[in-house]
């Protein structure tokens, strides 16, 4: 039996309004979180292959040139998950803010530690870095730490969303009291599994672009792809596990062939492309092929994070939809930012093309 929302629970919009048209709004949001989730699967994939690797670069010296050259490009991929995933929450804010803060404050603890959690990924990451360059094996501690960190954090900030969409648990959620994560979403399971898979595929991709461009050393290509191509598959299977776990009425409204559910069905032809793409690949592809998957896989996130978002909608409207708010444009701020946004690409764009030659070394 469904519970019913209490809708005394519910705060009320910001009277001012929202400051661009929602559809602007959820654009911008799952263009950067796309971007955010791409350097984050640079992270997790790029940690896993240490992982896998750990024990072969002990006796493989091509193994250990491929373990010290991708390293240093872990915490970068991390600073620009970071810096990156600020701007998707910002837009959150502005569209549901009220849910949004709600379930800030029920997962209490959790929620503030999140900034522990990436300064403790970060630290292991550095210190990674460090071992390396000293001359020493990274073993198998430090980057399974890493990746339990980074896990815990996708666990909480997927328990931030369901709970942010799921006004009718935030009763029970405060009467069992705060500072628990909250599990009572069947599709909580299913979303990190799939967000985790999706992040080890994005990095085994990059790392097997880096490594035709002749940033990381020719094995990084196959490892890369090695790693990328289980992965999708399995991301492709959680997929699918998480459609299946949706209430049936936001099953049906998501795989609507017009509409908003359109994204959904453009995620699925990316994921089920990517595979196939991810194997000619594998077999021996050239750089345009590497980039080709990469950016179907790119796609599909892109996709999925617009569907998330009619996800969120269809969760809270029958209490709340950003388009009963009224709109204020603010065009000068939204001006600000995406000058900020594109001379900020720009400028990462020349860090980067001038840490080349160091890469290469």
């Amino acid at each position: 039996m469904k519970t019913t929302v209490n809708p005394h629970l519910i705060p009320s919009y910001d009277m001012l309004g929202l400051p661009a048209p929602p559809w602007l709004a959820q654009a911008l949001m799952a263009l950067t979180l796309a971007l955010h989730w791409t350097f984050l699967g640079g992270v997790v994939g790029g940690t896993a292959l240490l992982l896998a690797n750990a024990r072969r670069a002990r006796t493989n010296p091509d193994q250990a040139e491929l373990s010290r050259r991708l390293t240093p490009f872990l915490p970068f991929f991390l600073s620009m998950a970071m810096t990156l995933g600020i701007a998707p929450l910002l837009f959150v804010q502005v569209l549901y803010g009220q849910f949004f803060y709600t379930a800030n404050i029920l997962l209490g603890w959790w929620w503030l530690g999140m900034l522990g959690l990436l300064l403790a990924a970060f630290a292991l990451l550095w210190l990674g870095w460090h071992r390396q360059a000293e001359g020493r094996p990274l073993g198998l501690v430090l980057p399974a730490l890493v990746l339990l960190v980074l896990a815990k954090a996708a666990v909480v900030l997927s328990s931030n969303a369901t709970l942010t969409q799921s006004p009718e648990a935030w009763q029970a959620t405060w009467a069992r009291g705060m500072n628990r994560l909250f599990t009572g979403d069947p599709t909580l399971v299913p979303r990190v599994a799939f967000a985790l898979t999706g992040f080890v595929a994005m990095g085994g991709l990059l790392v097997a672009v880096l490594a035709q461009m002749g940033l990381l050393p020719k094995a990084g290509r196959r490892a890369g792809a090695s790693l990328a191509l289980p992965s999708l598959g399995l991301q492709l299977a959680f997929w699918f596990w998480l459609m299946a776990s949706l209430p049936p009425a936001q099953g049906e409204r998501l795989m609507a062939a017009r509409g908003e559910g359109a994204f959904w069905w453009v995620a699925t032809a990316a994921f089920l492309a990517a595979v196939p793409m991810a194997v000619l690949v594998w077999r021996g592809g050239g750089l345009a092929g590497l980039i080709a998957a990469a950016v179907v896989q790119f796609g599909g996130l892109l996709a999925w994070a617009l569907t998330r978002d009619n996800l969120r909608r269809a969760a809270l409207e029958p209490v709340y939809s950003p388009a009963s708010v009224p709109v204020h444009p603010e065009w000068s701020s939204f001006a600000l930012f995406a000058v900020v946004f594109v001379v900020g690409l720009g400028v990462i764009g020349w860090l980067v093309k001038q840490s080349l030659p160091a890469a290469k070394a």
